[in-house]
């Protein structure tokens, strides 16, 4: 168990923002997740893709760890659908 951190969630398509506790060990597979439950399925229709995590206008890989990929405690992150 890594160590909790909120971030601010945008899920592309939405018209609304989360506040969405991650922890610094997910991976960015898993923080995507975390983040896209929050409006997948609810204001954003849910589709059979894999997610995709932008930080600081870069993609990120989703194989490695928030901690890895430079993550800060309530910053933005925007979570999309691969390839759209």
């Amino acid at each position: 168990m890594g160590t909790p951190m909120p971030v601010v969630s945008y899920f592309s398509g939405d018209f609304l923002y989360s506040l969405v506790l991650i922890e610094d060990s997910d991976t960015i597979a898993e923080a995507a997740r975390k983040c896209a439950e929050h409006a997948a399925g609810r204001r954003v229709p849910a589709q059979d893709r894999p997610l995709q995590v932008k930080y600081q206008g870069r993609v990120l890989n989703p194989d490695k760890t928030v901690a890895s990929e430079g993550i800060a405690a309530m910053e933005e992150v925007i979570v999309s659908y691969a390839g759209g």
